[in-house]
């Protein structure tokens, strides 16, 4: 059977040898939640690959607003621009819970490189895997009303912390409408229309004050309405 990978883990453009290589190499470091793992603007000399818990990835604005545009789970890599290019780090690293990480510093990476040719070739596709991810947000942010880019983002955390239940689909990591507001760009009060919305329309309910969501079929309209946007404006421009 084939194993199945995350979205971001580098393992899966890695041959058997080169991933053992890799993992090899790893050093583990444990963050407790809430605390920082690098800071933007910071030097970065070291790449994670995320064992467990989850990550936070943020920008900070120039008026200080926090865009939370990344919940990164077990086998996702990430710190990874910094420690190719020697550039300052882009955005904020932050464990949203207890976390375990592999850390890999440059010179190690460098290292393997040259040892592992084809880990170049894997570096290229995690980073463009990133850059796909943020021009994807920033063209929702420009084109697509809040309530599309919701749907879209409400979507991404089903597939990534969705657990079955009897009543819909639940989610194993509980997030406040501050941080959902943070990653579709708009205020909290906002989101709290929209999720009023979509309990009005059948699309999900809250319990405990947890989100079960109970039709995602509906929930996947509402989010490609904005994906037609998005291709109108390209075609059009």
């Amino acid at each position: 059977m084939t194993e199945r990978y995350s979205a971001f883990d580098l393992l899966q453009w890695l041959s058997k040898d080169t991933a053992d290589a890799f993992l090899a190499e790893g050093k583990t470091r444990h963050f407790p939640a809430r605390s920082s793992i690098y800071l933007q603007s910071e030097e970065g000399r070291d790449m994670f690959r995320l064992v467990s818990g989850t990550v936070r990835l943020s920008l900070i604005g120039d008026d200080g607003r926090d865009l939370l545009y990344q919940l990164f789970s077990p086998g996702d890599c990430f710190g990874t621009s910094s420690v190719v290019d020697e550039e300052p780090r882009p955005h904020t690293a932050e464990a949203f819970d207890h976390v375990t990480l592999q850390v890999f510093d440059r010179a190690t990476i460098n290292r393997l490189r040259q040892a592992h040719p084809e880990l170049n070739d894997a570096l290229l596709k995690l980073l463009s895997r990133h850059m796909r991810l943020l021009s994807d947000y920033f063209a929702a942010a420009t084109f697509d009303e809040v309530s599309s880019r919701l749907a879209q983002r409400l979507l991404d955390i089903t597939e990534t912390f969705g657990v079955a239940r009897d009543d819909g689909i639940g989610l194993s990591r509980r997030l406040s409408q501050s941080e959902l507001a943070a990653m579709v760009g708009t205020a909290r009060q906002t989101v709290n229309k929209v999720l009023h919305e979509f309990q009005e329309l059948g699309i999900m309910s809250l319990h405990q004050g947890s989100m079960i969501f109970t039709d995602l079929a509906k929930l996947r309209e509402i989010a490609l309405k904005g994906a037609r946007l998005q291709h109108f404006a390209a075609v059009s421009s």
